[in-house]
């Protein structure tokens, strides 16, 4: 590996480079590097570049966005609207680390969407290299943004890049990684090749459901009773409340219908005494910018059922690709006794299929009513990487007395802890 830089000028923001020996030194807005990396018979040179503050951040959006679509990337947690909102919320106490790898051309082919985590500790505890939307919102399948054919050189690039950084880590954190994604498997490989030790935290399955092209064949694949309680609960509900189901993409009524999904999912919960983070005034905060950039990228979705004019369930989802993910959903416990839930999931299903989508991605947890539709489920998984170094020696002991505290913390005081996380990443 060789560095090395010119100067350029893109999109009207200078980017100036130097030629600088390892370790790389940050400037105020950026750092650089080149690789020269093998990929298959072709040499491909590579430049990496860090953002590390938001307004740079920002800079990047229209190109993040095109490389997102380019890459056929069906996950909106790795759009740049879901993470520069996360990064706007939460990232007042870390830094930013994004890492963009640019081809000879300067086109941008990978994202390294990270960040560095302050420790609980303050100062006195290591640092932790780890994915935007980590924490709190519940993102899943968080990775890397890659170009087709350019997975080698980013990767390889990138690992080292984090190396060179490593005076501002103390470990690695890559928390709810899809264990089946090649881009995921490929990067912590290389940071095992880079003689990091890998430790595995946890796992969590994640349902989904490959979509066929009709409802009714969908219906054909349940067992008889479910495909029986959902049709005899439908028109059930059409009789009794004389319900309708309604789909928004976009829109001032988009943000009406959210709005309905948060109140009826506080009304659940309220109903079944238990506590959520949902509707919690931070959690809200981040999802009133989220929707409002998701919409305008035509990822947003609001499916209700609605009674009178009066929405009894709401579901809140992504549209990416051919892929639509369950976000959140809501539901009036007067409506329990004829399974409004399971009418409501059932004819998000039969949307989803409408509207040309080939699977519908129910993310993190086991929760039953989900494998009353599928019997197929992805691993989330979350792991950690430590190298030689005396500080990610000690950062070992740490994450084992934090993980300790956070089995310790009762769900319900966790919005009371204010800065002091204790890197939870939490579930919705």
């Amino acid at each position: 590996m060789t560095t090395g830089v010119t100067p350029q000028t893109r999109k009207g923001k200078e980017h100036v480079s130097k030629v600088i020996p390892f370790p790389l030194v940050a400037t105020s807005r950026s750092l650089a590097l080149a690789a020269n990396t093998q990929t298959g018979s072709a040499t491909s040179q590579v430049t990496v570049e860090c953002v590390q503050t938001t307004v740079a951040l920002e800079l990047v959006a229209e190109e993040w966005g095109q490389l997102f679509h380019r890459s056929g990337c069906r996950n909106a947690f790795l759009s740049y609207e879901w993470m520069s909102s996360w990064w706007r919320h939460w990232g007042d106490s870390h830094r930013l680390l994004v890492l963009l790898v640019r081809d000879r051309e300067g086109r941008l082919v990978a994202v390294a969407p990270f960040y560095l985590r302050r420790s609980c500790l303050g100062a006195f505890g290591p640092r932790a290299l780890c994915f935007i939307g980590t924490q709190w919102v519940g993102s899943d399948h968080l990775d890397l943004l890659v170009a087709p054919d350019y997975e080698e050189a980013a990767i390889e690039a990138i690992v080292g890049a984090v190396r060179a950084q490593r005076d501002d880590w103390g470990y690695i954190e890559l928390a709810d990684g899809a264990e089946d994604s090649p881009v995921f498997s490929r990067l912590r490989l290389a940071f095992k090749d880079a003689c990091m030790t890998e430790q595995f935290v946890h796992e969590v399955a994640c349902p989904f459901l490959p979509l066929p092209t009709s409802f009714e064949d969908l219906l054909a694949g349940l067992g008889s009773n479910q495909r029986y309680n959902f049709r005899r609960r439908r028109r059930a509900l059409e009789r009794e409340a004389g319900m309708v189901f309604r789909a928004i993409q976009g829109g001032p009524e988009l943000y009406d219908r959210f709005a309905d999904v948060v109140r009826l999912h506080r009304l659940r919960f309220d109903h079944q005494h238990k506590n959520t983070f949902f509707p919690t005034a931070a959690i809200q905060s981040f999802h009133a910018e989220a929707l409002q950039q998701l919409e305008a990228g035509g990822m947003a979705h609001v499916f209700v059922l609605e009674s009178k004019g009066k929405a009894i369930a709401a579901l809140y989802g992504f549209s990416v690709g051919k892929t639509f993910t369950f976000y959140q959903c809501g539901m009036d416990p007067a409506w329990s006794r004829l399974s409004v839930g399971l009418v409501m999931m059932g004819c998000a299903l039969e949307e989803a299929i409408r509207t040309g989508h080939d699977e519908f991605d129910f993310l993190r947890g086991d929760e039953a009513y989900k494998f009353q539709w599928t019997k197929k489920a992805r691993r989330g998984i979350t792991v950690r990487f430590f190298d030689r170094r005396i500080r990610s020696q000690w950062a070992r002991p740490y994450t084992w007395a934090r993980d300790g505290i956070k089995q310790a913390i009762p769900r319900h005081l966790l919005p009371l802890l204010g800065r002091w996380r204790f890197g939870i990443a939490t579930q919705i």
